[in-house]
């Protein structure tokens, strides 16, 4: 999955909990006869365990492509 968008990172010591938009999280379309499922960008979130001796980067594009290079397990907000 592709991080598009950085919406809140918080840290404790040993873990960082991640809201982010992530690429093809959300159904938008079943597959028919004709056409493929289609997917959309959602809203999603993640925890990670930091490691101490590998360094995080603190801009928004580069903290995104460390998540990306990850490739934890994003769960989606639900949204009322």
């Amino acid at each position: 999955m592709t991080v598009l968008a950085i919406e809140d990172v918080q840290f404790t010591e040993t873990h960082v909990t991640v809201t982010a938009v992530v690429d093809n999280m959300r159904l938008l379309y079943r597959a028919t006869r004709f056409d493929p499922e289609e997917w959309a960008p959602a809203l999603c979130t993640t925890t990670i365990e930091l490691d101490p001796d590998e360094p995080i980067p603190l801009d928004e594009d580069g903290f995104a492509e460390y998540l990306n290079q990850l490739d934890p397990q994003w769960q989606l907000v639900e949204l009322d």
